[in-house]
């Protein structure tokens, strides 16, 4: 549901001018529904269709089911006309949140990677096994920027197998005792511990292809 918007996060939602002249809102747009062809198309087409330009995107299959997030410019007559369209298509829930001014009047810092590693799981799933995986790596100064996991089924034997690989980075100032080698290991230990293959390799630092050579 996401009617609640046209009362009071209409009114602090932040205005800016186009290039054509008009006040536009911004808007982030999260839907999430059961995956089918021209999804993206119809969704995009709604913004397009009200005026609207589309920015920054990701998009992702999970299971059965598909997620769009996307950061739109809206003109500010067709905001209410457009969240009522996107709450009215079938088979997808679609929330809207209203980018306020001192949201994107806030400077957001981004330092270098001091360090990128590419970690990657193959295994039997286990309970918590994204946790303890990701843990590691907070614990050890490494913070997450993709992260994709996946089901498949082994080629002999029938097994489901659980696959998970992820970028990271160590930010300037890297720590003075930040230690891939000792990242590695732990990882090693805990893929013993669990039965799976668990590893990192080196990358350029700031590297975000997940298919990148080591």
């Amino acid at each position: 549901m996401i009617s609640h918007f046209r009362s009071v996060a209409f009114r602090q939602a932040k205005s800016v001018t186009s290039r054509r002249g008009f006040a536009t809102k911004e808007l982030v747009i999260n839907a999430v529904g059961s995956d089918r062809l021209g999804i993206v198309s119809e969704l995009t087409k709604h913004v397009t269709d009200m005026g609207g330009n589309v920015g920054e995107s990701q998009a992702s299959r999970l299971g059965s089911h598909f997620s769009l997030m996307m950061l739109v410019h809206v003109p500010q007559e067709n905001v209410v006309k457009l969240v009522d369209q996107l709450e009215e298509i079938e088979d997808i829930t679609t929330s809207v949140h209203m980018v306020k001014e001192e949201a994107k009047s806030t400077p957001i810092s981004k330092a270098a990677a001091g360090y990128t590693g590419r970690f990657s799981l193959k295994g039997a799933d286990n309970p918590g096994i994204i946790h303890k995986v990701t843990s590691i790596l907070a614990k050890n100064g490494l913070s997450i920027d993709r992260l994709e996991t996946s089901d498949e089924i082994a080629p002999h034997g029938g097994t489901l197998l659980f696959k998970m690989k992820g970028i990271a980075h160590a930010y300037e100032p890297v720590a003075s005792g930040f230690d891939p080698n000792k990242i590695k290991k732990e990882l090693g230990l805990l893929g013993d511990e669990l039965n799976c293959d668990i590893g990192m390799d080196d990358l350029k630092p700031g590297t975000n292809d997940l298919n990148a050579t080591a």
